[in-house]
């Protein structure tokens, strides 16, 4: 209790000072209406002078408080030891506050009173803060979130930051108590994403979130190099290769669980020869692509060749055709033109290579194919060896514009020297290197502008001028 001596005494110090003049009827509650926390200790103060009555407090159910007792211990009054009605301070004291605590509270001497009201809240917890769903593509999904909490707490569901409107057809909100349920219908590919309960208690300045990671088992769907999906189960792709080289084919699809992947060789338009190498068969860290490592010795190695993909939900398919196209011409230029602590750009030109300045420009001819960009390698150099190219980092751009020149590799160390060379792409593969010379040096992550140095100088001279 000494917590509460200690108030007692600052209030009763505060009381003499600041009471009006003697002889006029004074009361005053010294505390606001407020919101406090179930389970926490007050101590609200009420004084008086020249009172007609006794000073007393009263509950939000009209009864008047007593002091403390064995069966009265946590909502009790206490008094000073020379309270008089001429000088009175009385001391409300709740040792745990709870719900039913809330209400107006009422200090009261005759006819003069001075009510506060008080709100008692519990914080709305969320046990499971983080859940993991699982949904199958066609049903529905239900998403619990359960906030229990005094006052009400107001409960939105988000996905990706917009908040969710309840739709009968896809979305529906219902609230069980306290339970605010999201249920999700006709579940698709589209719909695994995260999902966000976030609940606001304003009266308790109280916010809690909980994270719900839906994954929507579906059937495979094929995907290009831009991710967009193909929704049906089949399609055809050219590809055009270079003889003597390698040409990786790549089979992307979106599917959960991930897919089985499946090469074949085709002959006269059968799946004839299933492909079963490891050395020329990868599978992507996610399981959601296969890429075919396809060595061109000889032209035997034209034609077609399918790649299946299948999981328990369903099997799509790709037949691509597989011809000769032109090896691209080196860029016949290339320059730096800029730099910052973690990128290069470069000017980069073929004056021989086919470029297109629109769409319908693109050529179709298998001798004579478009250039898509260039691949830009680079590796940090390292005084007395010669480049490592196969340690070498790879960025690829694309020509947007048959003028476009202006090429940014990005990100990169600062301060550091690298090795870079370029070489030009078309869809059937890559031309030559030409190596950038010299080599270029990113810049110093911490180098000071102008202005910042200025400044630096001027910090120290101002004192002095002003001494």
């Amino acid at each position: 209790m000494k917590w509460v001596a200690a108030v007692f005494f600052l209030n009763l110090f505060y009381s003499v000072i600041s009471s009006p003049e003697d002889g006029e009827p004074y009361l005053h509650v010294m505390a606001r209406s407020s919101v406090y926390n179930a389970g926490v200790k007050r101590a609200i103060y009420c004084k008086g002078r020249n009172l007609p009555e006794t000073l007393q407090w009263y509950s939000p159910s009209g009864d008047i408080v007593e002091g403390r007792s064995s069966r009265n211990t946590r909502v009790y009054v206490e008094r000073s030891k020379n309270d008089t009605l001429a000088n009175s301070l009385v001391a409300l004291i709740i040792q745990e506050a709870m719900i039913e605590d809330s209400g107006n509270w009422t200090c009261k001497a005759g006819s003069l009173s001075e009510t506060i009201e008080i709100t008692v809240g519990v914080k709305a917890l969320i046990s499971d803060p983080d859940e993991t769903l699982e949904g199958e593509e066609g049903k529905s999904v239900k998403l619990d979130c359960i906030a229990k909490g005094h006052p009400s707490p107001v409960v939105q569901w988000y996905i990706e930051n917009d908040p969710i409107a309840h739709d009968h057809k896809k979305y529906v909100i219902r609230v069980k108590g306290d339970n605010y349920q999201l249920e999700i219908k006709n579940l698709t590919h589209k719909d695994t994403n995260e999902y966000v309960c976030k609940v606001t208690q304003k009266a308790l300045s109280h916010f809690a979130n909980k994270r719900v990671q839906l994954i929507v088992n579906h059937k495979p769907l094929l995907i290009d190099e831009n991710n967009e999906v193909y929704y049906s189960k089949y399609r055809t792709e050219e590809v055009y290769a270079i003889m003597n080289e390698t040409k990786n084919i790549t089979c992307s699809v979106l599917a959960t669980p991930p897919p089985t992947f499946r090469w074949y060789r085709r002959h006269d338009g059968f799946d004839d020869e299933l492909l079963t190498d490891a050395d020329t068969i990868l599978i992507s860290e996610n399981g959601n692509s296969s890429v075919f490592v396809l060595r061109m010795l000889d032209e035997s190695a034209l034609g077609e060749y399918k790649c299946s993909a299948d999981n328990n939900k369903g099997h799509v398919s790709i037949i691509y055709h597989v011809s000769l196209g032109n090896k691209p011409n080196a860029p016949d230029f290339v320059e730096l033109t800029g730099k910052s602590t973690t990128s290069l750009t470069f000017n980069v030109s073929c004056s021989t290579c086919n470029t297109a300045s629109a769409e319908e420009d693109i050529s179709e001819d298998p001798r004579n194919l478009t250039v898509l960009g260039y691949s830009f390698e680079v590796v940090p150099v390292q005084e007395g060896f010669l480049p490592d190219w196969d340690a070498a980092t790879e960025f690829l751009v694309n020509l947007n514009q048959s003028n476009s020149s202006l090429f940014t590799i990005s990100p990169l160390a600062n301060s550091t020297t690298y090795h870079v060379r370029v070489r030009t792409r078309n869809a059937a593969g890559y031309s030559d290197w030409l190596e950038v010379s010299p080599d270029p040096t990113t810049d110093l992550a911490c180098k000071l502008t102008g202005s910042f140095i200025l400044l630096i100088i001027l910090s120290f001279i101002y004192p002095l001028i002003n001494q």
